[in-house]
């Protein structure tokens, strides 16, 4: 791909999250409904995944999200994510650290006219 082809409205999209003490398991099991919904019903989600911190207790989560634009990431904060959000809340100890990421715009080349970053 050259830097031509890149998709430069993509955005993706760092939670963090801790759970309440205790409240991991539920977390996942909120998780674990939650992500085949949004996948079922925001085909712009390019990816939703989760990880989470060995052994860390309270249990801390990552979630990596990818949209094609700020369009699809807004249906996204308006869509399905709005009916787990109480309950998302009542588990989580304090507000998820989010940070928003774009591609960054590099003048980079090889010798081929392909990119691999």
């Amino acid at each position: 791909m050259t830097d031509q082809e890149l998709p430069l409205s993509e955005i993706v999209v760092l939670a963090r999250l801790q759970a309440k003490p205790g409240r991991g398991a539920e977390l996942l099991a909120l998780f674990s409904e939650l992500v085949p919904e949004v996948l079922r019903t925001e085909p712009e989600t390019l990816r939703y995944a989760f990880y989470v911190e060995p052994d860390s207790e309270p249990l801390r989560v990552t979630v990596v999200e990818k949209y094609p634009s700020r369009a699809a990431l807004d249906a996204h904060n308006t869509g399905v994510l709005t009916n787990y959000l109480p309950k998302l809340l009542e588990l989580l100890d304090g507000a998820p650290e989010t940070v928003e990421l774009r591609p960054a715009d590099l003048a980079v080349s090889d010798s081929t006219g392909r990119l691999s970053l």
